[in-house]
């Protein structure tokens, strides 16, 4: 039998917007938390929180990575394409090379 999987996405998936607010606001109550408990003899239980915070934070630092990586990507293209462009329009050479990079970037 075949089961088709949901093209929607989770609601509590780690890329989820709503996961990643979540989790900051979670954070920042445990982060708070352990600021406020952090004295002599609490330091364990300030360490435990903080590590809680942290766990609560990463789907939205997770998430903030995968944004930013392809910012990047957009920007090393851009960069490219400007580099690029003279010698593009000058050159059959660079021209051929080109086409064949771009075919091979869609298949």
């Amino acid at each position: 039998m075949v089961t088709h999987r949901s093209s929607r996405p989770s609601r509590l998936a780690w890329n989820n917007y709503f996961v990643g607010v979540g989790g900051l606001v979670l954070g920042l109550c445990f982060g708070v938390c352990a600021a406020l408990i952090a004295g002599p003899g609490r330091n364990l239980v300030a360490i435990v929180l903080v590590v809680l915070a942290a766990l609560c934070v990463l789907p939205a630092l997770l998430r903030a990575l995968g944004e930013l990586g392809i910012w990047v990507r957009l920007a090393a293209l851009a960069i490219g394409f400007a580099l690029l462009l003279p010698a593009i329009i000058v050159s059959p050479y660079v021209r051929d090379w080109a086409a064949e990079r771009w075919e091979q970037t869609w298949k």
